[in-house]
């Protein structure tokens, strides 16, 4: 599994995970998971959006991403 932050800062984390699925193998599981904090460092809400795509889609992703 690949873990990794896009942003960290005291009030707000957004780290994605990304591994390979069981069936079918060609798959990756990506998540990307907010976490929100208080002033005194606790979290208060966390969200986690899942999507499941091939390395096709994951590269095209990507390159729509850089274009934009």
């Amino acid at each position: 599994m690949k873990d990794f932050y896009v942003s960290k800062n005291e009030q707000h984390k957004l780290r994605v995970t990304i591994s390979t699925c069981e069936f079918p193998k060609s798959l990756k599981n990506i998540q990307f998971i907010n976490e929100f904090y208080d002033s005194e460092g606790n979290l208060t809400d966390t969200s986690t959006y899942q999507f499941f795509l091939t390395e096709s889609a994951i590269i095209h992703l990507s390159n729509e991403l850089l274009r934009s």
